[in-house]
């Protein structure tokens, strides 16, 4: 996200100091959002080294707090123009155990479908934690409606189908792996090693053989001269 400009939005509705503004993200986004104090207080120096915010000298609740901030008329300026211009695309998951799976070779393939298992596992794990957390917040038929709350719901149901979905492409993972490791004529790329890499090799020169004898053949029929046939008979007009 842009933790730039989620200290701006926050600090819209009030002043704050870094370490509540940490804990409010966390309350508003979900727990999805993980805030590394250490980097958005170097936000916060940058922000205020623009003029974006500025420190004030009491907190909203009267108490003198020396580190306390709220946002410029520039900063807010700022977060409108980034909410009106910068558009939103479609961001596709990089999954580091993709990159696993595909460099694994075929002596890797038993650690491989291990690890998907694994990640199979953490996916229904967090799914249930933040479904029930999603579940246990109070819904639209509240007659006090408190749109944190809600927009929290909005946070959290985003990670629920993004998991459902991560479940769906673990599934899909152990299955084609399944089928890969009995595959015996696998194609394997140069270099990939273990004792099926000979058998790989083999299957490989088998096909290149198959390819080349099928072009020499298509070479030595378009060679051979077609029989000539006599031109049919005209019928007498």
């Amino acid at each position: 996200m842009s933790a730039k400009h989620a200290v701006l939005g926050l600090l819209l509705d009030r002043p704050a100091y870094p370490y509540q503004m940490a804990d409010l993200m966390q309350q508003r986004l979900g727990p999805s959002w993980r805030v590394n104090s250490g980097s958005l207080y170097n936000t916060v120096k940058a922000l205020e080294s623009d003029g974006l915010i500025e420190r004030v000298h009491r907190s909203p609740d009267g108490r003198d707090e020396r580190h306390v901030f709220a946002i410029t008329q520039r900063g807010v300026r700022e977060f409108e123009r980034w909410f009106e211009q910068t558009p939103d695309t479609v961001r596709l998951s990089r999954r580091p155990l993709l990159v696993k799976i595909t460099f694994a070779g075929p002596h890797r393939l038993a650690q491989a479908m291990s690890k998907v298992d694994e990640y199979e596992r953490d996916c229904a794990e967090r799914l249930n934690a933040i479904a029930g957390m999603r579940d246990a917040l109070p819904g639209t038929d509240e007659k006090l409606l408190r749109a944190d709350h809600l927009l929290l719901r909005l946070n959290l149901s985003s990670d629920v189908f993004a998991l459902e979905g991560e479940l769906r492409w673990a599934q899909h993972a152990r299955e084609l792996l399944t089928w890969l490791a009995e595959q015996e004529g696998a194609l394997w790329p140069n270099g990939s090693g273990g004792e099926r890499g000979s058998a790989s090799a083999s299957a490989r020169t088998q096909l290149f053989t198959r390819i080349a004898r099928a072009g020499s053949d298509r070479e030595e029929r378009s060679n051979t001269p077609r029989a000539q046939h006599p031109a049919p008979e005209r019928a007498a007009g």
